[in-house]
């Protein structure tokens, strides 16, 4: 077929130069007005209306082919204005021209036609009716050709006319052009090499036919007509082969050749994603060096996407057995900038390149140098997690792998067993590539990086063997890390802090299902491995505050200590109260007790234990026989429960999801709303009775009850107005404070914080010191109340006219609650600074016992002084303060 001859410099034949940029070279000032209605109703029907619109695709083409089939001219007139029409081109093509021009001409004159004023074109618009245009577009190609593979595209005429058109659209000055030509040129290509391989399969069962036939000849005689007939199909088909692969011929020459480096990225892109697909489905062609060239060069290519498409149509290649031979070379050519990639600036083709490479080793093992390893290992300590895992996945592949032989450690754990299993080696192995690293205090980012693809991570039992052993006792600090980091993420998959991401929502059946399981089992392992741990490492601080944490993760419903610990306070509570006296010993054996069960409070719900009443019980009695430090224990015990009773009501987890049956569902609604309901008064009792004893406490001692003010200050904090937003039926639980629990918390901070200096003459440096921290702290919860809307703003008036007075001491914060007070409402800090500035006013004048201020005087001046602090925090916008200020002067 000499129409389909390579063009020796690569330029398409009738492919003149278009002068123009973006929008061509000389435009017609204005179209006719018959042109610009054909142009429209172009738009709305035919091939164009039916891509644009995505809809009766084939049912148009099978209209177009018949119109081509009675009138050649007229169909073929209107297959390239639909792709003059894709560039988004308003000219309009006609018979005339196609009869009488040079493909050339043509497209200088739809180049004047186009819109030099717009850069858009329907392949890149966004809208609402374009975005799936590019996919209707590779459909329409697709079927088109598809429905005319058995006799159209061979005609020499209909094949002839669009690649003569595209490839020289594809050479046009006119990026929408070039852009929209390549993609459809690329397209069509794709689908020509799927009817190539097609007449190839065709051609292998004729193969066969024809040995058959000429097998029962010889062994038979008769007539050759059969034969004759294969003979003639077997011609035919390889006519057509050598048709369809001299058109793809041309196309890469014409197109992709000077397409592949346009100027435009995404340009670059189609036809680096098209090589790809043609490579991996017929490889007996295209899997060349002169084609995987093309892909080589790309890989320098300055944009990330077109990085990425090349890596992409690298890496199923390389799971083909039977094409591996024809890859080497270009491995080998190409490696140094492989490896390079594996650091590339943007993360996802740094991640894909690991993959790559990973596939590379898999099939050719001694390719690769340590040299070239390196940089992948130090990925798995990447903040992406995609490319840490990546990388992860190319240490399972190179690194940790079982011999042969398979590898058992023999030595004899605590427990007698001999034999640790296959991962023991494993495990060692891990541990000397985390400590030759030198990544301290980043196995968290190595244990997310191989969790999902390497078991030996979770394998907790080996692990604590080879800890009880003595394999690994230069290396106990770093498996220890590596042990409790698998847990954590094992428990609760959360990956590291710092460690980017996709966001999602809540987990998944099958996650929440694994996430259980792996909970389950890592507390069977460890529950009863934990105190042989911690004996043997009970003299290593660091060891021991590392495993300490492992209890954190357990499904505590297996785990019977937490059960003892209860046990075992209320005994002790039952027997100290009954006792008229404490010694030394009830009170050790107490705190002791508080202790353990707080620590387990503060991370762990222990409502099915119910320890309530038992710690109230100590809290009522604190007057005559509690010491101080049990009374704090019992304090911090209920406030903890009381969040965690009101997080299960937030949450609605309270009552228990089990009876939450979808099945007779309005009945167990109600029982819900009654079960909720309870639960609601239930912690409405247990609220008012913490307030209460809290209160008295305050009330009966100044000193020693820091911690009950700030758990009664955080109290309020959670039961305020804010807690009608997470629903109305949890109103009941929002406190409502009087004038005069305002009064008496005031009071206790006026007793607390602002004494005089001379009371503190008497204590040491390091008590002043102390008293100094608990004086702020205790000035620092009332300031939080004010800001949470607990108190109103206007309350602030009572440490705000300390400003000037002890400003050396609590300056700092009483500034900034001054500041954050302005924040939120203006207008209310402005009536907080006037009450303050009377207070101040009215103290003087009570103490000086006069109707009048003497406005001389040193009280007067430090009055003036704290005007003067309060002005400043007003700013100088006088738009902003204007009402602010009328605030104060009224």
């Amino acid at each position: 077929m000499s129409s389909w001859s390579v063009p020796k410099r690569g330029r398409p034949r009738g492919a003149g130069v278009t002068r123009g940029a973006r929008g061509g070279g000389v435009r017609r000032s204005i179209l006719g007005d018959q042109q610009v209605g054909a142009a429209a109703e172009i738009e709305e029907t035919g091939l164009f209306g039916a891509v644009k619109t995505g809809r009766n695709l084939e049912q148009t083409i099978d209209e177009w082919i018949e119109e081509y089939e009675r009138n050649p001219d007229a169909a073929l007139v209107k297959l390239q204005q639909f792709f003059i029409s894709c560039c988004g081109c308003k000219g309009v093509i006609n018979a005339h021209m196609l009869s009488t021009m040079e493909y050339s001409d043509i497209i200088r004159r739809m180049t004047e036609d186009f819109d030099e004023d717009s850069g858009d074109y329907p392949l890149i618009l966004t809208g609402t009716q374009w975005k799936k245009f590019r996919n209707n577009l590779h459909s329409m190609l697709y079927v088109w050709i598809d429905k005319c593979k058995s006799s159209l595209i061979f005609d020499q005429r209909m094949m002839d006319s669009v690649i003569q058109l595209l490839t020289g659209l594809a050479d046009s000055q006119v990026r929408a052009f070039r852009h929209t030509a390549t993609f459809a040129a690329m397209k069509i290509s794709s689908a020509l090499v799927d009817v190539t391989l097609e007449l190839v399969a065709v051609k292998d069962r004729n193969a066969k036919q024809l040995e058959a036939e000429k097998t029962r000849l010889k062994q038979s005689s008769g007539t050759n007509e059969k034969l004759d007939v294969l003979i003639q199909k077997k011609n035919e088909i390889e006519e057509r082969t050598d048709d369809v692969r001299q058109m793809l011929q041309y196309i890469f020459k014409s197109v992709f050749v000077h397409r592949y480096r346009d100027v435009l990225p995404d340009t670059r892109s189609i036809c680096i994603t098209e090589l790809g697909n043609w490579m991996l489905v017929y490889p007996d062609h295209f899997l060349e060096d002169s084609y995987l060239k093309y892909i080589g060069w790309s890989l320098y290519d300055k944009v990330p996407d077109v990085r990425l498409k090349c890596i992409s149509a690298l890496l199923p290649l390389y799971d083909k057995p039977d094409v591996l031979v024809k890859l080497e070379l270009f491995t080998n050519k190409f490696k140094d900038r492989l490896v390079s990639m594996v650091l590339d600036k943007d993360n996802e083709v740094g991640m894909k390149t690991c993959q790559l490479m990973t596939s590379i080793y898999r099939v050719f093992p001694s390719l690769l140098q340590l040299k070239d390893c390196v940089p992948i290992y130090e990925l798995v300590y990447s903040n992406h997690r995609g490319l840490a895992v990546a990388a992860g996945e190319f240490l399972n592949t190179k690194v940790f792998q079982h011999s042969h032989r398979g590898r058992v450690s023999s030595v004899t754990n605590s427990g007698g067993r001999s034999g640790m299993g296959d991962n023991a080696k494993l495990i060692q192995d891990l541990i000397q590539f985390y400590i030759e690293g030198e990544c301290h205090d980043h196995a968290t980012y190595l244990v997310d990086a191989l969790i999902d693809t390497n078991p030996m991570i979770k394998d907790w039992q080996t692990m604590v063997d080879l800890l009880l052993s003595d394999d690994v006792e230069s290396s106990e600090s770093q498996l220890i890390e590596v042990l409790v980091c698998s847990v954590r993420q094992a428990a609760t998959g959360e990956p590291p802090v710092g460690r980017s991401v996709v966001k999602r929502g809540a987990p998944s059946t099958k996650e929440s299902r694994t996430l259980l399981e792996d909970r389950t089992r890592l507390s069977e392992v460890l529950i009863p491995a934990l105190p042989k741990l911690l004996q043997k490492f009970i003299a290593d601080r660091d060891k021991v505050a590392n495993l300490i944490s492992l209890p954190l993760n357990f499904q505590l419903d297996m785990y019977m200590l937490i059960d003892g610990l209860a046990l075992q306070l209320r005994h002790t509570v039952q027997r100290c109260m009954n006792e008229e006296q404490w010694d030394e010993e009830d009170e050790a054996a107490m705190l002791a007790a508080f202790r353990k069960i707080t620590a387990f409070a503060s991370h762990i719900d222990l409502k099915k234990w119910d320890l309530w009443d038992v710690v109230l019980h100590v809290l009522n009695n604190h007057d005559d026989k509690a010491p101080r430090d049990v009374i704090d224990k019992s304090i911090w015990f209920l406030f903890i429960q009381l969040n965690w009773d009101l997080l299960r009501l937030v949450r609605d987890q309270e009552p228990n999801k089990a009876v939450r049956l979808h099945e007779i569902a309005s009945r167990m609604d109600e029982l819900l709303q009654v079960l909720f309901q309870e639960a609601v008064k239930k912690l409405k009792k247990r609220r008012d009775q913490f307030l209460h004893d809290v209160n008295i406490i305050l009330s009966e001692g100044a000193s020693g009850v820091e911690l009950a003010f700030q758990c009664l200050n955080d109290l309020l904090i959670l039961f305020n107005e804010e807690l009608k937003s997470h629903g109305a039926h949890l109103e009941p639980l929002i406190v409502r404070l009087d004038n005069d629990f305002i009064l008496k918390m005031q009071s206790f901070v006026n007793d607390n914080v602002f004494t005089p200096p001379s009371e503190d003459t008497q204590l040491d440096q390091q008590q002043q010191v102390e008293l100094m921290h608990m004086k702020r702290s205790l000035l620092a919860q009332y300031c939080k109340m004010v800001l949470h809307g607990v108190f109103p703003i206007k309350d602030a008036a009572f440490v705000l006219r300390y400003y000037c007075e002890f400003y050396s001491d609590f300056g700092d914060i009483l500034k900034q609650l001054l500041y954050k007070c302005r924040d939120l409402n203006f207008v209310a800090c402005a009536k907080a600074v006037t009450r303050a500035l009377t207070d101040v006013y009215e103290s003087i004048r009570m103490n000086t016992g006069l109707e009048f201020v003497d406005p001389l005087s040193d009280a007067f001046h430090q009055l003036r002084d704290l005007a003067k602090r309060f002005a400043v925090a007003f700013g100088n916008d006088h738009l902003k303060n204007r009402e602010a200020v009328a605030v104060v002067h009224r």
